[in-house]
């Protein structure tokens, strides 16, 4: 389970085998948000996508909750339904498949001038637009988070896109 940074920022996310629960609590509203999504989804991108739906949810219904917390009809909220399709853009926001820009040669090529390592090539060889990078992880027996920033490394150099 890893815990946010800032200790108003209540958010937990915990990552298992199967799937990655990420738990925020929105401090005005005073209502937790969650959400359950594969485990090579973008953990950064869906927090994000939480942040902008608890956002909205409080903006428009801000005088709903204090009439809900009274008397629980949650037929007001029914709203936010279409507000969450569109900004999950139907459950694929989070999905990174990274794809390799060159060839296996040219890769070579930059190995020999030092400019990535072993690690990197071999992490830049299977970003085939299928993989994840959980799943280029589990491949070569690395760190979800090692390979992430691996990634971050090769987009720079314009070897890799997202």
């Amino acid at each position: 389970m890893v815990k946010g940074s800032n200790r108003e920022d209540m958010t937990r996310i915990v990552e298992s085998e199967n799937s990655t629960i990420i738990i925020i609590y929105h401090l005005l509203s005073r209502i937790l948000f969650c959400s359950i999504s594969d485990p090579d989804d973008d953990v950064d991108k869906t927090i994000e996508v939480i942040h902008k739906i608890s956002s909205r949810f409080w903006k428009k219904h801000q005088s709903d909750i204090k009439m809900f917390r009274t008397t629980s009809q949650k037929s007001r909220f029914q709203t936010i339904i279409a507000d969450i399709e569109n900004i999950c853009q139907g459950g694929k926001i989070a999905e990174v498949f990274p794809k390799l820009l060159v060839v296996k040669k040219v890769l070579e090529k930059i190995m020999s001038m030092g400019m990535i390592n072993e690690e990197d090539f071999q992490v830049a060889l299977r970003c085939t637009g299928e993989a994840s990078p959980l799943r280029i992880a589990r491949m070569i027996a690395k760190p979800r988070n090692d390979v992430n920033i691996v990634l971050k490394k090769l987009e720079e150099l314009d070897i890799v896109s997202f």
